[in-house]
């Protein structure tokens, strides 16, 4: 191709910060990204000539300006905006507020993260106070994010469904004056529900979630009462049973929504992919969060549960396979965590999700409330005590990000602390939990290649930026 070639070093320009790989050596294809989610796809001369801060042709010099790869006055209040609108999780407010109402449970899943407390144990147990909930609900509410979620979460919530009701009620009633965008949610295991439970939250626009590892033979491999006398009960029938009467009321009610279910993948997962998702079509469960293992908590005693990262990914690919299969018969199955990188990289906004945003969200976009009152950066960090950054009995907003722990957690969740993850082209769609580093890797300083969000990244984005340069491949013959 003949190119036009124009001196323009003379243009008055900067250039962004980027970061960049070699995307295909036989084209020799770069791949750019900045810091606010933008990219581009260059062949070598136009690397090189931005390399060199010479630019010489037209067209390269436009595409550069378009893509943010380079800074005009024409261009700046552009890429600000879109710097703005890339975190706006950091400026919008703490918007999920996860309530433990009480950290007794009568499960004994083998991955839980929370470390559950028995469902007799009134010794070492906290159970949530009308006074402390509603101090708490009041602390919420004051939150500067204009959208509010309350989450219910555990331990198992509706063990104290009394606190529940108390607290779903305030936090309504003072909404009406306070005016958020108010959500409210439930995550529940659901054998401790009835008819009066499930009617009251649906009532009350509480939406459910709940857990189903797969079939009966998987979910019961993990998910189990732990009754008296050391005997082990699966939960895999209840559980069903009160999806399938959750999604009929929703039904009968014209409701569009349905139960959430979030699957937990343990080792003796990895061989059935097809019928984990198989059972979620079953039960008319069309999203699909394929959730890896966090090593936080009670896994730590099942190592025979855990997997390499490479294994999880190997079952991860096995499923989009699958996933694939079935829309061409027609079946449509969401996978989460796909979309989430597709938001992010395609439509060039925050995904909102936690774990996968640099600061990660610990105390920026998610704070828990333990049942004695006391905060937390988030759930994987309850009620350990180098994660507790305020008390709602004492504290103010204001109080919490003066905190030595709160600036800690934040800034050791971001990806700029690793030089690695720093020099990686992906570092802008990617993320890290640093409660799990520390527990997992024993430091906050964490090693990115280890930790599964890494891996995760790699194979999203690698399977998104493929689709696009293969595309632009055919339209201008990279």
């Amino acid at each position: 191709m003949t190119q036009n070639f124009v001196k323009l070093e003379g243009k008055d320009y900067l250039q962004n910060f980027y970061r960049f790989k070699l995307y295909n050596k036989f084209s020799k294809t770069y791949l750019l990204t900045t810091d606010d989610g933008n990219y581009i796809f260059v062949n070598f001369s136009a690397f090189k000539q931005l390399k060199k801060g010479k630019i010489e042709n037209q067209e390269i010099y436009s595409n550069l300006i378009s893509s943010g790869i380079i800074i005009t006055p024409q261009n700046i209040n552009k890429i600000i905006k879109k710097t703005i609108k890339r975190y706006s999780f950091l400026s919008n407010g703490t918007s999920l507020h996860i309530v433990v109402p009480t950290d007794r449970c009568n499960q004994l899943c083998t991955y839980c993260f929370a470390s559950a407390k028995n469902i007799d144990d009134t010794e070492t147990s906290s159970d949530l106070d009308e006074p402390t909930a509603k101090k708490i609900i009041e602390f919420i509410m004051n939150s500067p994010s204009k959208a509010i979620t309350i989450e219910f979460q555990g331990g198992e919530p509706t063990l104290r469904f009394d606190m529940i009701k108390i607290m779903a009620t305030y936090a309504k009633k003072l909404n009406k004056t306070i005016k958020k965008d108010l959500q409210l949610t439930i995550v529940s295991n659901l054998t401790k529900v009835n008819e009066e439970i499930i009617t009251w939250l649906i009532n009350n626009d509480i939406t459910i979630c709940t857990s189903l590892d797969g079939p009966e033979h998987i979910h019961n491999k993990n998910r189990i009462i732990n009754a008296k006398e050391g005997k082990r009960i699966g939960t895999h029938k209840t559980v069903t049973t009160w999806i399938n009467k959750i999604n009929k009321i929703y039904s009968e009610k014209n409701i569009d929504l349905r139960v959430n279910s979030l699957p937990t993948i343990t080792k003796y997962s990895l061989p059935y992919y097809k019928e984990i998702i198989d059972e979620h079509l079953k039960y008319n469960l069309n999203t699909i969060d394929i959730r890896a293992l966090t090593r936080i908590g009670r896994i730590n005693e099942f190592p025979e549960l855990t997997y390499t990262n490479n294994e999880f990914e190997q079952f991860y690919l096995n499923s989009l396979n699958y996933l694939k299969e079935l829309e061409k018969e027609g079946k449509y199955v969401t996978e989460r965590i796909k979309k989430l990188y597709e938001t992010k990289i395609l439509k060039n906004v925050p995904g909102y999700h936690t774990d996968c945003e640099s600061p990660c969200g610990a105390t920026t976009g998610q704070i828990v409330y333990h049942s004695d009152g006391k905060i937390y950066t988030c759930h994987e960090g309850l009620g350990r005590e180098e994660f507790q950054v305020g008390d709602v009995t004492k504290d103010t907003w204001q109080d919490i990000f003066k905190r030595p722990v709160t600036q800690k957690a934040i800034l050791n969740s971001m990806l700029e602390q690793n030089v690695k993850c720093d020099r990686c082209v992906y570092k802008p769609y990617c993320g890290t939990c640093m409660i799990e580093n520390f527990y997992h890797l024993n430091k906050f300083n964490f090693y990115p290649t280890k930790t599964q969000i890494h891996h995760s990244t790699i194979l999203q984005s690698n399977s998104i930026f493929n689709k696009i340069y293969n595309k632009l491949k055919i339209e201008k013959n990279l």
